[in-house]
Parts: structure tokens; C-alpha cells; sequence
């Protein structure tokens, strides 16, 4: 039988058994560790975001590894590392959640929409642009495009083996 549990995710109600296919869909295509092989416009992308040149020349020349988990409680887990830094987000889908980025704190919307992990980033602050970050396997790669005002930043990244 289906529970009356439901998550409201871009206007559609979805019953507890749509949520667990999403789920589903999310650990088949996006669970594990994947390394970043190539970008198109991340130092565009940084410097939009007010990040100052020396920290935008050291992200641009790491290598961050994003680790994508789903746990018991039904809570998708991202992270990026990168020797000088560590991003995560953890969220229930359909539930808003709040995260500091960069010392601007901002409310993140995470939704699914045809097989990719979006989440739409609002500033508290107004003078802040908001972001938009969405996850999408092509061709065997993760791909992250992030967007704020008219710059769009592409992050290419290829799936790790699982005893790295």
C-alpha cells in the first residue's frame, strides 16, 4: 500500500513510494566519489560571487573530489573537498535548508527534476545574487553547472574507483 507521507517537490505531490524511486534514482545513478577532470568558466563563476583573486587562482587550481551519499534517513549527502576547503550539503528532499556560504547565509531548495539534483540557492541577504547548482550524469561523467547573474560555470567530473 502506498503512505499518505508526502514530499512537495516543484509542485507535484509525490507519495512515500515516489520519493523512495527518487531516492532509488539518486543512489544508482549519483552515489560515490567522483574526481574533477576539467571546468568552462569557474573563475568567471567565483569572481560573480565577489570571491577575492587569490582564493579564486587557489580553487581554480585544485582538484576536489565530491562524494555524493544517500543515508538511512532518507537524506542525500554532497560534499567537496579540496586541500583548503570543505562545501557539504544535507538535505531531505522538498526541504528547504540553510548553509553559510562564504559567510553569506543562504537557503537551499533541493528538488529532482528529470534525473538531476537541483538546488536553488537564496540569499537572506538581498544585496546577495542567488545561485543555482544543478548535478546531472552525462555520459558516465558528473556533470555541476552552477549559475549567478548571467555567468554559467560547467564542472566536469569522472567517477573514482571504489578502492581509492
Amino acid at each position: 500500500f502506498l503512505m499518505t507521507r508526502t514530499a512537495n517537490l516543484n509542485n507535484i505531490k509525490l507519495t512515500r513510494f515516489g520519493v523512495l524511486q527518487i531516492m532509488d534514482e539518486i543512489k544508482n545513478k549519483f552515489v560515490g566519489k567522483w574526481k574533477l577532470d576539467r571546468s568552462e568558466r569557474f573563475e568567471d563563476f567565483l569572481r560573480e560571487c565577489g570571491v577575492n583573486f587569490f582564493v579564486r587562482k587557489m580553487a581554480g587550481m585544485a582538484s576536489p573530489v565530491s562524494e555524493i551519499s544517500v543515508k538511512e534517513d532518507d537524506k542525500v549527502h554532497i560534499s567537496m573537498v579540496t586541500s583548503f576547503m570543505t562545501q557539504e550539503d544535507c538535505f531531505k528532499l522538498g526541504e528547504e535548508f540553510e548553509k553559510d556560504m562564504r559567510g553569506n547565509k543562504m537557503v537551499g531548495k533541493p528538488s529532482v527534476v528529470d534525473g538531476k539534483i537541483i538546488i536553488e540557492y537564496t540569499p537572506t541577504d538581498p544585496s546577495i545574487k542567488p545561485q543555482k547548482v544543478t548535478r546531472e550524469v552525462i555520459n558516465g561523467e558528473l556533470v555541476q553547472t552552477m549559475e549567478i547573474g548571467d555567468v554559467t560555470c560547467k564542472r566536469f567530473m569522472k567517477r573514482m574507483d571504489s578502492e581509492v
